[in-house]
């Protein structure tokens, strides 16, 4: 279907082709009379089809559904993968992941160290 009306269209261009051109060449035909120069001759191509300006991979179309098993076989390996880099704390013992900073290690840290700066008064609690 698609290539019948690609080749109607094709068709249809061939005698389109002089008067897309004749806009352009006409201020060149008329400067070539008034200056007494050769007039210049310019070669285009032919469209032989609209086939010929698109690439193949635009007109591809699939022949049929993917149903639903081959969607799910190629999408099967798509999971998550475990994690191979979990480690103990060395201050607490509690899980965390390697080259990361203990999360509950971390929260002690903090709290402590606000507590400290509202005793000296550097912050300003807003609260």
């Amino acid at each position: 279907m698609a290539t019948v009306l690609l080749r109607r269209t094709s068709a249809s261009l061939t005698f389109l082709r002089p008067s897309l051109f004749a806009n352009w060449l006409a201020p060149v035909a008329t400067a070539a009379a008034s200056l007494n120069v050769p007039r210049t001759t310019w070669n285009l191509p032919a469209l032989g089809s609209l086939l010929e300006l698109f690439p193949s991979i635009v007109l591809a179309v699939p022949k049929s559904k993917t149903s639903h098993s081959r969607k799910a076989m190629r999408s099967a390996n798509k999971g998550l993968k475990d994690k191979r880099n979990i480690t103990n704390c060395a201050g607490c013992g509690s899980v965390k992941l390697a080259h990361h900073i203990c999360p509950n290690c971390y929260s002690q840290i903090s709290r402590q160290f606000k507590d400290k700066k509202k005793e000296s008064g550097d912050i300003i609690d807003l609260s």
